[in-house]
């Protein structure tokens, strides 16, 4: 009787659990998987260091595992053998980047990207989060004995994490092996980098008070932004804006209507999206004078675009 107790205790935690991983693998694609995988490469990934082509994969590798582990949660094969473990393992390795960006790093706000867009978490409450989750998966780990496991073959977990994989790349295919670096023949000691790689495409760029924007055609707060910049070129005195464009599906037609939307003029060329500079997250709009940058708008979190901010900083 005490044994049915438990096991019944067991079901409900292993409900949640599938919840958990899934929707922490689902955020990370939404709403747009390009730009949130992106998110989550530059978060997690740029930021220790490691190159974008790796990132790339690794990314996508670790959101198909969370959603195979979500999954086996609720299927009786392998539970104890594989996906107990296996989601023990990963959840104290959140921890423990967590526990270093919290109290190494001193990193308290902004959104760790945990749960992507969808639920923006700082560091410590992401932490706090994963310590209260490790306490009924261990319980889950040590009343295992009494879960009884339907027998497959083993290549059935293999395949299916594969299958999941492979959607994951179809939904987002930007990944890369290698990537070049073009060094633009500048002195980049009066202009920024990032700046003078986008003299060919913007030979006004370095000239005044230029504005460039980093956005997603089919992004609802880039849309937003482009408004208020339309709104306040009287303020700005800029007829023409400069925009780098994430490259999508179909996305000569997405930025027509964008522009025909927004009603904002500008010169703009289209980029992959691991190809943006870091803080550009869209929106991202940047201050620029005489080639260097003088100010960042970006992402959705403390650095976010505000139009009072934005003319503050403008002027």
């Amino acid at each position: 009787m005490k044994s049915n107790g438990h096991l019944k205790l067991i079901w409900i935690f292993r409900i949640l659990f599938f919840l958990f991983f899934f929707l922490s693998a689902f955020s990370k694609i939404y709403p747009n998987p390009n730009v949130a995988i992106h998110l989550f490469e530059k978060g997690q990934f740029l930021s220790l260091g490691i190159p974008i082509c790796p990132a790339t994969w690794l990314s996508r590798l670790l959101i198909s595992l969370e959603f195979a582990i979500s999954i086996g949660f609720i299927l009786p094969y392998f539970f104890r053998k594989i996906t107990l473990p296996y989601s023990i393992i990963l959840l104290l390795l959140f921890t423990i980047y967590l526990f270093i960006e919290v109290f190494i790093l001193g990193k308290k706000d902004g959104n760790c990207g945990c749960f992507g867009q969808l639920i923006p978490m700082t560091p410590p409450v992401s932490l706090l989060k994963n310590i209260i989750a490790l306490i009924p998966l261990f319980y889950i780990y040590f009343k295992r004995k009494l879960i009884v496991e339907n027998k497959r073959p083993i290549y059935l977990y293999v395949v299916g994490y594969f299958v999941v994989f492979s959607i994951l790349l179809v939904l987002s295919p930007q990944v890369c092996f290698s990537k070049k670096i073009d060094k633009p023949n500048i002195d980049i000691t009066k202009i920024d980098p990032e700046i003078s790689s986008l003299i060919k495409d913007f030979p006004s760029i370095t000239q005044g008070k230029q504005i460039l924007c980093y956005f997603s055609p089919t992004c609802s707060h880039c849309m937003k932004t482009a408004k208020l910049l339309n709104q306040i070129k009287d303020i700005t005195r800029i007829d023409k804006y400069h925009i780098i464009f994430m490259n999508e599906s179909d996305v000569q037609s997405k930025i027509n209507q964008f522009i025909q939307t927004t009603g904002i003029k500008a010169n703009y060329k289209i980029i992959e999206f691991i190809d943006f500079p870091s803080e550009t997250d869209p929106p991202a709009v940047l201050i620029i004078e005489n080639g260097k940058i003088n100010k960042r708008f970006f992402g959705k979190d403390k650095n976010k675009f505000e139009k009072n901010k934005f003319i503050k900083a403008f002027n």
